[in-house]
């Protein structure tokens, strides 16, 4: 990794645009200026500064405030004596205007200036005596507004700054520490900031100072432990809370800290106009058709106000709510406990578990885990074991989870319990066996609860569901009905799955996912598995259908979400939308740090294979590597398999050799077993990857085995993958079958094999350049092969002539790699040539891999031809033979 710079304001940031909308405002003869927008943060002074700096620093800059608001041109202070007896309008005039024609002058914060000072900057930039760069923030209602009149005239130019982009937020955050942000560290700055500059690099500077952002090989990622992460933001938080009046203020708090507060109450209490100013600047909303309740609108500083209240007050409020005859939501259930917990108020014991769960079901993890934090584990059900083992998985602290998860077992009395909590070890567990728990332990607990003469759910095991208000939260813990023999076959069937990867038992796990008497949380894993197998199989339809399926029938938390996410992902890829994909890879169901942090791995996985698809090849890695770290750091080793074989394939594919093989190493010490999705597709890019590195036999002989094994399997996206490959980079064709299993899926390798196998079968030369030409910059080395076939191959037929130029496939070789073009030619060893050129092996490779992508070969013998082939003059001699045939 980049070594971790001391901290420092980064540059402007993506304000390219406002720095020349601002300079040119300053030479338009139909202007006088510019007044420059923004909220509190988001760089104002800071552009006016860096143009002032441009034009020389020495301009009169003025800076108003709220003492000097009091006091008559109070903002000149700095250029003139205001006490001096006499003519300071006079002096003030003089003093602003100087020696130039048309001065400049700056009025940073100018919604702070007195009625004189506007009143003379205005008259004078009016009449064209000095030009204006005025910064200003956003006003509240009908509250004062600088130099309106000018503006409103359009002599005043007028900049709204709008938060960063998040590609230059992206920026901001690598540049500050180095490395690659993955996606969850975007995700959790992006709210706490707002993209807001100044909340932006206060929180950077925090990061930075406690270690926020841990450093996995060259990648920052979340260490999700962070629950006070927003606090960063207080000190503007309550700067922005001070554009209120103390009663909008306190709507503000009492509608945050409660969830929802009915139109009513609000009224009672004499708020009910101030928080009808507040729905007007979007801050509440008022929902509901019989019952009108005001709801905030969540952002970074809503956790500032429900920690930082006073706890009298909060008391008050508290109480005035909790006896208001209202039935407040299921999350406003949630918050109102959090809040009577945080200011002191006693709670039943089982309030504060009901509490917890919601806050688990609504993926707000952290907050769950302060909820429960007083509710000591042996007074516990078993269910509710289960559910803070689940979280303590969740939040990456396995260990504690799995231990929690054997007492769950220890008092599980019902089959459905013990079925869901092996589902939870399965996901989670690194190898066959773990600290706290082993396969023997579930069928134990089986052995347990079938020699109790009770029924399958005892009072014990149900003493949730009876005391609980809400029956939806109590579905996944366990299905009544399921019996002993029923249970004990699931287990086997875990472990089944876990060995073969789901390979034989695709029908029967597509049953059961649809089977609503077994434990929701198995019908997910068996939905989430037949969906991967189906898209092994080419049938990206009938994975779209039970995805969408369980979407609906079932609640999805911690690794169910994770991998649900990237096969909705795989689905809209394979189905040709590329947007879709990348929208559902940003659509965060939670501000919960760890729950960021849960879903980045998948999110930058799936972002690099949407890279790779577009031909974006240092997206695509850059993407990858963060996917691998964050997917390893949160001990997500079912989806670890999956991304280290995409990372591999792209690292290669960009010559990084040392990398490709550090994942290489990384996929072969895996454990074979547990449940790995999509173990098979990530096998195919790492065999490739190796053959393509080292031309190893062996790699070759297992792909083609794998291949063998797909067809046995009638898996045909796998199949077709292969195939697509084994063309892509080594000139492998078969047309028949390219042709045969063209028809057998859907999804691009399907679609790009059906392509090149009918032209050919065609001899259709014209369709192969126009496949040649929707290929060259997402794959180029399929566009050289199908221009290479169509000219040499087909010769043609007259049917579109061949012209490189016309395709825009012409090769570009540096000067590094025609240099080792003559060492290849020459016969020289990948050893020799690094010893002549003074660098080392690894790096001559990387060149190779890259000139053999250009010129379309994938040996070193195959350069002297496709060296030749290139030549302008050949070129230029076929395409004329073209023509005149």
């Amino acid at each position: 990794m980049t070594r971790q710079r001391s901290f420092s304001p980064p540059p402007l940031f993506g304000r390219a645009d406002e720095l020349r909308i601002i300079e040119e405002s300053l030479t338009d003869s139909s202007m006088v200026g510019i007044l420059v927008v923004g909220d509190v943060g988001m760089g104002k002074t800071r552009l006016a500064e860096e143009v002032h700096r441009r034009r020389g620093g020495k301009e009169h800059w003025l800076r108003a405030d709220r003492v000097l608001r009091e006091i008559p041109f109070g903002v000149f202070g700095m250029i003139v004596d205001l006490d001096e007896p006499g003519g300071l309008p006079g002096r003030v005039i003089s003093a602003v205007t100087g020696d130039d024609a048309v001065p400049v002058v700056y009025v940073d914060d100018a919604h702070y200036l007195d009625e004189y000072s506007l009143r003379m900057l205005t008259q004078l930039a009016a009449a064209g005596t000095i030009r204006l760069v005025a910064t200003t923030g956003h006003s509240v209602g009908d509250e004062f507004w600088p130099f309106a009149d000018l503006v409103d005239e359009q002599v005043l130019a007028q900049l709204v700054l709008e938060p960063l982009t998040p590609e230059n937020l992206r920026t901001a955050v690598e540049y500050s520490f180095g490395g690659i942000a993955a996606q969850g560290v975007i995700d959790i700055i992006d709210f706490h900031s707002g993209r807001n500059p100044g909340q932006l690099l206060e929180l950077l500077e925090y990061c930075r100072r406690k270690n926020r952002l841990l450093s996995r090989n060259g990648v920052l990622v979340l260490d999700g432990l962070d629950i006070d992460f927003d606090a960063r933001a207080r000190d503007f938080a309550r700067i922005d809370l001070d554009q209120y009046s103390m009663a909008e203020k306190e709507a503000l708090e009492l509608v945050i800290m409660a969830g929802e507060i009915d139109i009513d109450l609000m009224l009672s209490i004499g708020l009910g106009s101030a928080a009808d100013r507040l729905v007007d600047v979007d801050e509440l909303r008022i929902l509901g058709d019989t019952t009108r309740v005001y709801v905030a609108r969540e952002h970074h500083a809503s956790e500032t106000i429900r920690y930082s209240a006073p706890i009298g007050r909060s008391r008050k409020w508290y109480g005035i709510v909790r006896d208001y005859p209202d039935q407040p939501s299921r999350r406003s259930r949630m918050l109102r406990t959090e809040w009577a917990l945080e200011c002191g108020v006693a709670v039943d014991e089982r309030q504060v578990i009901d509490a917890a769960l919601i806050a688990i079901e609504a993926s707000d993890w952290h907050r769950a885990l302060r909820i429960m934090s007083d509710v000591p584990t042996d007074r516990l059900s078993a269910p509710e074991l289960y559910e803070l083992a689940c979280l303590y998985c969740n939040v990456g602290q396995v260990a504690l989870g799995l231990d929690l998860l054997a007492h769950c077992l220890h008092k599980a009395c019902c089959p459905g319990l013990v079925v869901t909590a092996a589902v939870l070890w399965a996901n989670r567990k690194v190898t066959h066996r773990s600290v706290a728990l082993e396969a023997s332990d579930f069928t134990a607990a089986l052995d347990r609860i079938a020699a109790h003469e009770r029924d399958c759910c005892t009072e014990e095991s149900c003493r949730l569901n009876e005391k609980s208000p809400d029956q939806e939260t109590t579905r996944r813990f366990a299905a009544e009905s399921l019996d002993d023999a029923t249970a004990r076959a699931l287990l086997q069937m875990l472990e089944s799955v876990g060995g073969t990867h789901g390979q034989q038992d695709g029908d029967l796990l597509r049953q059961q996912a649809l089977d609503a008497t077994l434990p929701d949380v198995y019908r997910m894993g068996a939905a989430l598995f037949c969906a991967s197998l189906d898209l092994e199989q080419g049938r990206t339809g009938r994975a779209d259908e039970i995805l969408t399926l369980m979407k609906r029938e079932l609640p999805t938390v911690g690794m169910g979400t994770v991998v649900l996410r990237m096969l909705d992902a795989r689905v809209l890829m394979e189905h040709g939308d590329l947007n879709g994909a990348r929208r559902s890879l940003q659509m965060p169901q939670s501000n919960d740090i760890a729950h960021l942090a849960s879903q980045s791995g998948t999110s930058d996985m799936m972002a690099a294979e949407l890279s790779l698809l577009e031909g974006n090849l240092d997206a695509a890695l850059r993407s990858a590597r963060a996917g691998v770290e964050a997917l390893d750091h949160w001990r997500q080793f079912s989806l670890l398999a999956a991304a280290l074989g995409v990372a591999q394939y792209v690292a290669t594919l960009s010559g990084e050799t040392d990398l490709a093989e550090d994942f290489d190493a990384r996929f072969a010490r895996l454990a074979h077993s547990g449940l790995h999705v999509e173990s098979r597709r990530a096998l195919v890019f790492t065999l490739i990857s190796r053959w393509l590195r080292t031309s190893d036999p062996e790699s070759e002989r297992q792909l083609r085995q794998l291949l063998d094994d797909a067809e046995r399997d009638q898996a045909y996206g796998l199949s077709a993958q292969i195939r697509l490959l084994l063309f892509r980079h080594f000139g492998e064709v078969d047309i028949e079958e390219m042709r045969r299993v063209s028809r057998l899926g859907e999804g691009p390798a399907f679609r790009t094999l059906g392509a090149v196998g009918e032209a050919l079968w065609e001899k259709d030369a014209a369709a192969l350049l126009r496949i040649a030409d929707a290929e060259r910059s997402s794959a180029p080395d399929i566009a050289a092969r199908c221009v290479q076939m169509a000219k040499d191959r087909l010769h043609h037929r007259g049917s579109v002539p061949y012209s490189r130029g016309s395709n825009d496939l012409s090769v570009e070789l540096t000067e590094r790699e025609r240099e080792i073009c003559g060492f290849l030619v020459r016969g020289m060893s990948n050893a020799e040539i690094a010893e002549r050129l003074g660098a080392a092996v690894r790096t001559v490779e990387g060149h190779a891999y890259r000139l053999y992508q250009k010129l379309g070969v994938t040996r070193r013998h195959q350069v002297a031809e496709a060296l030749a082939r290139l030549n302008i003059e050949a070129v230029g001699a076929a395409k004329q033979e073209s023509e005149n045939s």
